[in-house]
């Protein structure tokens, strides 16, 4: 028999609709036979009579009937589901795929068909529930246990689409072909993030026995298989764009993980605006009409909220998502970046994945370096080598910039310069070169060129899969006012009536951002050092009003436990400067008396990983309740002066008595003198600086990169928004403790070193919204300790913590 090659297999079917053709009724096949049957399950006539054979089909189906036990209905669908060997074993061109498709959604409707949803939590809660053991392994009646009364599962092989809506055709061409791998669970293993997958088991039918014999017969008796499997790539991913870099298959993940009920109802009312509205031209290629877009949004499940979407070309997918994020409908907080937690779909060469933000989708290389590359691609989109005008226009905007050509100037600046700098310079330019930025990044102009400057640089950003510009934060504000507030005092002297009351209006954001400075100081520095973050769930997860009502409870305890003076500290934030300033006093007496009797908040044994009983080479950090405990000697003794310096500086800086001075009508005579308003500027800018440098101030730092050598020792680097850089290294002396990864962005107290380890508290980032929710009791563990052999296995760098 002859055996075809790839470059055969081009040569015989060269048109590219019959190559549609084919991977359509393949696609169909994988439907069929990557499913769930009932052990009972017979093939009705109306899913093999569609089907034509060809002479090679005709040939194996006979020789199957010669098996006494098989039948000719389950002979002709098995060939149909192993679809090809030297040659087809389907006759593509006779076969009636509409009828065979109608047919099979019959089959699936009925529920004789099941596939699982596996791009939510459903089928993870519910294993947690159902089975009290690891479901590493399940029979088929666990399996049919496990599916009932789920969706049906959404999966996509070409533009055919399955899910509770039906067997539907696509706008777009994609590869989430169907599995019965499913991410079902969670190890014993605390130190393991990974969500663990478990085959589901289909039952010994008939068509199932069939289909292993043919495969036996096919592989003895018909010699060796041609290249269809290669062939059929090689077009699927021409089609499916698999070398683009803008459209993932991860945006299925995205939509089942990362929003919930009511904003996928935003998304649809979206897509659905206008009477040409891209979701709605697909509906209707499907003989679906919407008449009320609130009414069939609501008609739906999620699983079918998901089709639907899914029937739309992946850029008015994005476009919907994006519109309904900026618009507010998505209501997405500073730092939150939605991630799929349950399973993150990589897809074409660049291995890309789907997340959001509140700058909209972005779909990144696995190699984040790409994103200048794709800088690059876009400044040339905007400034075309072949339009003279445009090259010149170029050329003069980097005229200080070294190179012989534009090509080579570009190239250099880019090498350099800050990718936020090239958008100001390049892009941000003006109404032209913005709106080529906007298209080519997936945005309709008129979505977002009314945005402030700064939104749409950070939206540029995102989407090339650059880091967004963050503001100055909460000490960033503080320090503007701090230096307008220092301008007004010494612009004037003698203060006239005018002039205090410019001074006193500068005065008013002055104090109010410190406040909220020493408010988040002092919530973060108690939270941090004294709060449990081992036992947390999430660990190391810091988010203000956690911290704050914390702060509250430990301080206003230990005042009644000392019997100091009574000052009650506010959980919702209501505290002023006197008990914000003497609470670092607080807090340092507390740590104090913790310092002398440690013993009190050891880590009960039931509570630690079962590593810290075996890992030499890695001893778990946290043997402490309270993690200042768990610093280093000289860690505690610099934190505890720190404080005391923090209380030191604002009241030698008279801060309090300013305050009030300003705040209160005085007389001329009592309005606070420039070199006391000056001392009070100096002591705010040292507490500032000393907070911030310390990282006791909860200051954002963001990952700038990873170097390696050959010792295997690496290096984590980050900078705060001052610029000022922190470096991790590894290895850190201690097993893996539930701390942020180190190449993610998070809050560090470089002065907080752990005992023995080059480590210090680190903390990701909390934010509240219907993602939190959506995640809440997650992960669930089956038990309650780490397996000490599979503790310290070389953990890949995204993975250190």
């Amino acid at each position: 028999m002859v055996v075809y090659t790839c470059q055969d297999l081009r040569e015989k079917y060269p048109d590219p609709e019959e190559q549609k053709t084919l991977l359509r009724l393949y696609g169909l096949s994988q439907f069929m036979g990557i499913s769930i049957l009932s052990g009972r399950y017979r093939v009705p006539a109306s899913l093999h009579e569609p089907i034509t054979l060809t002479p090679l089909g005709e040939s194996v189906c006979r020789r199957l009937m010669k098996i006494r036990s098989l039948k000719w209905a389950e002979a002709r669908l098995a060939c149909f589901l192993s679809f090809y060997h030297s040659e087809l074993l389907v006759d593509h061109e006779k076969t009636d795929l509409v009828t065979l498709t109608s047919a099979f959604n019959e089959e699936m409707i009925s529920g004789k068909v099941l596939h699982p949803f596996i791009w939510g939590r459903e089928l993870y809660d519910r294993a947690f529930e159902l089975f009290p053991h690891e479901p590493s392994d399940l029979d088929h009646g666990e399996t049919i246990r496990l599916l009932e009364g789920t969706p049906r599962g959404v999966f996509q092989q070409l533009d055919l689409i399955t899910g509770p809506l039906g067997i539907l055709r696509s706008q777009e061409m994609r590869n989430a072909p169907p599995t019965v791998r499913v991410p079902l669970y969670h190890c014993a293993k605390r130190s393991c993030s990974a969500v663990h997958g478990t085959f589901l088991i289909t039952a010994d039918s008939q068509i199932a026995k069939t289909q292993n014999k043919l495969e036996e017969i096919l592989n003895k008796e018909y010699g060796l298989p041609s290249a269809f499997f290669e062939f059929f790539t090689e077009v699927e991913d021409a089609l499916c764009d698999y070398y683009g870099d803008s459209r993932s298959v991860g945006e299925i993940p995205l939509l089942g993980q990362c929003f919930s009920d009511a904003e996928l109802d935003a998304i649809l009312l979206e897509a659905l605006k206008g009477k040409d509205a891209p979701l709605r031209v697909a509906l209707s290629s499907n003989d679906l009409s919407v008449s009320n877009p609130r009414d069939f949004s609501g008609s739906l499940s999620r699983a079918a909220k998901i089709q639907a979407l899914l029937l739309m070309k992946s850029r008015d997918l994005i476009t919907s998502i994006d519109r309904a994020v900026y618009s507010g409908e998505i209501d997405i907080p500073e730092y939150e970046i939605r991630n799929p937690k349950v399973l993150r779909a990589k897809s074409g060469y660049y291995d890309l994945t789907a997340q959001c933000s509140r700058f909209g989708v972005q779909v990144v290389p696995a190699d984040r370096s790409l994103a200048l590359v794709r800088l690059q691609r876009l400044i040339l989109a905007i400034y075309p080598p072949s339009d003279s005008n445009a090259s010149r226009d170029l050329y003069w905007r980097l005229k200080k910039v070294q190179g012989a050509s534009v090509e080579e100037k570009l190239h250099r600046y880019l090498g350099k310069e800050e990718p936020a700098e090239v958008i100001r310079r390049l892009i941000l330019v003006g109404p032209g070169p913005f709106s080529i930025a906007a298209e080519r990044c997936g945005l309709v102009p008129s979505d977002v060129e009314a945005m402030e400057d700064g939104d749409l640089l950070n939206i540029l950003l995102w989407k090339l899969g650059f880091d967004v510009v963050t503001g100055h934060e909460a000490t960033g504000s503080l320090q503007l006012h701090r230096e307008a507030f220092a301008q007004v005092v010494t612009a004037y002297s003698g203060y006239n009536e005018s002039e205090r009351y410019e001074i006193k209006r500068e005065a008013a954001p002055l104090f109010s951002s410190l406040e909220k400075t020493l408010d988040s100081t002092l919530s973060f520095s108690a939270w941090a050092l004294t709060f449990d973050h081992w036992s947390a769930h999430p660990r190391f997860n810091y988010h203000i009003s956690d911290a704050r009502a914390h702060m509250a409870d430990l301080l206003n305890k230990a005042a009644r436990a000392s019997a100091t003076e009574a000052v009650i500290y506010d959980s919702q934030g209501r505290n002023t400067l006197f008990p914000l300033i003497s609470g670092f006093s607080r807090l340092r007496d507390y740590l104090q008396d913790v310092q002398r009797s440690p013993e009190r908040y050891a880590r009960p044994v039931n509570e630690m990983p079962s590593y810290a009983h075996h890992a030499e080479l890695t001893p778990f950090p946290f043997v402490h309740t309270i993690p200042f405990l768990d610093l280093s000697v000289d860690s505690q003794a610099r934190i505890l002066a720190l404080f005391k310096d923090f209380t030191r500086i604002l009241e030698e800086g008279a801060v309090k008595s300013v305050r009030n001075g300003l705040h209160h009508q005085r007389e001329q005579e009592e309005f606070p003198r420039e070199e006391e308003l000056l001392r009070c500027v100096r002591a705010i800018a040292n507490f500032l600086e000393a907070a911030e440098s310390s990282g006791l101030c909860p200051t954002f730092f963001r990952s700038t990169g990873t170097s390696r050598d050959s010792a295997g020792r690496s290096s984590y680097s980050f900078k705060d928004y001052k610029g000022r850089e922190y470096v991790a290294r590894m290895p850190s002396g201690i097993g893996r403790a539930g701390m942020p990864a180190l190449l993610t962005d998070q809050f560090v107290i470089p002065v907080a070193n752990l005992d023995a380890s080059t480590d210090v508290l680190r903390f990701d980032v909390g934010t509240r919204s219907t993602y939190t929710e959506l995640w809440q009791e997650w992960p669930k563990y089956r038990a309650a300790s780490d397996s000490a052999r599979d503790l310290m296995a070389s953990l890949p760098s995204s993975d250190v913590s």
